[in-house]
């Protein structure tokens, strides 16, 4: 039987915002599901692409991250460097653009440099960068989950530190520089001990490897029947005064040293790995490497989210795309860890 075009129309109009309803789940659906009375830490993975050839994804996945903030309860955004490809001002602008959106919704970011924000042409051949320029103290200052910066460089930010309860606990988030120096682990540790109240999570850039071992140049692996080093050495940052450690390095002298230490969250390397270390007072440290800079237009806009359970232990890991509307299909980008007792 054929209706009448007058009740056809009037159909169509009573069907039309339910299939609008049921498109926009499905789309909402591939994001990952709120996990209700828990709360969010985002990372961006190395952006240093689209800084240089894609600049509307970067704004792209901070304006999500802005706009979603209340649905996800998010916390903080961090971000483990190589912001930039060449440490150039235009590409450090695009950046500085894309944070701007998360400022404006008031949700703090715990960043630092990778080796590409270091040194001419971002070789990493100097500590040479404009970063405090366009993430300066006075911007950090407004956050009131600001803790400080590294006490004997007040004129740079890429080693911070940040304060902030959820959950239940009382967090500190450290953020260290690529290959960071001697002195900023010393005082790494200091800040460490001095909130030992605190769930410490480490964002520096290059960490773990994502064959789930630590970057460590005094280890060697086989590829093609040659010997090639585990760690950093090769780039010019390596020979600088002042010292340069590797993951490993970083593990030994700080990370492991400390029972509050939680959680390790790096980049520099695609796409992903995952390690847990016990450390010297046998807290269980979960240490991460997230990047999708190797991937298809720079990464296409993932970023990894963190949706810290409110049972206080679990931890839901979820990589996906704003840009896309979709989840990661890499291995290892979807999985769940436990977090050590509070301190």
């Amino acid at each position: 039987m054929i209706l009448p075009l007058r009740i056809r129309t009037f159909v169509g109009a009573l069907l039309v915002p339910v299939v609008l309803f049921v498109l926009g789940c499905v789309a909402m659906a591939a994001a990952p599901a709120p996990i209700s009375g828990g709360f969010t830490l985002a990372v961006l993975p190395d952006t240093q692409i689209y800084a240089w050839k894609y600049p509307d994804t970067y704004p792209a996945q901070t304006r999500w991250l802005a706009d979603n903030a209340k649905r996800y309860n998010l916390r903080y955004v961090l971000h483990v460097g190589d912001i930039t490809q060449h440490n150039t001002n235009t590409q450090w602008q695009v950046a500085a653009r894309a944070h701007a959106l998360l400022d404006a919704a008031g949700i703090p970011c715990a960043i630092t440099t990778g080796n590409h924000d270091f040194g001419p042409e971002g070789k990493a051949t100097s500590r040479e960068t404009p970063f405090a320029k366009y993430f300066p103290l006075e911007a950090f200052k407004k956050w009131p989950t600001f803790g400080g910066i590294y006490d004997k460089e007040p004129e740079r930010t890429d080693n911070s530190y940040h304060l902030f309860e959820a959950g239940g606990r009382k967090w500190l988030i450290l953020c260290l520089e690529f290959g960071p120096r001697d002195e900023l682990l010393r005082w790494a540790s200091a800040v460490a001990t001095k909130h030992a109240d605190r769930s410490v999570i480490l964002v520096t850039h290059a960490y773990l490897r994502p064959d789930n071992n630590r970057f460590n140049r005094n280890a060697f692996i086989k590829v093609k029947n040659l010997e090639v080093n585990m760690g950093l050495d090769r780039y010019g940052l390596a020979k600088a005064e002042g010292g340069f450690n590797d993951g490993e390095d970083i593990w030994k002298k700080l990370v492991s040293q400390h029972a509050n230490f939680a959680l390790v969250v790096s980049g520099h390397v695609c796409y992903t790995g995952k390690l847990d270390s016990s450390g010297k007072q046998g807290n269980v440290v979960h240490q991460m490497v997230v990047d999708y800079q190797s991937g298809k237009e720079g990464g296409q806009g993932f970023l990894r989210l963190l949706q810290f359970h409110p049972d206080g232990k679990r931890v839901s890991v979820a990589d996906y795309s704003p840009l896309l509307d979709q989840p990661s299909d890499k291995l290892g980008t979807s999985y769940e860890f436990n977090l050590p007792a509070a301190p």
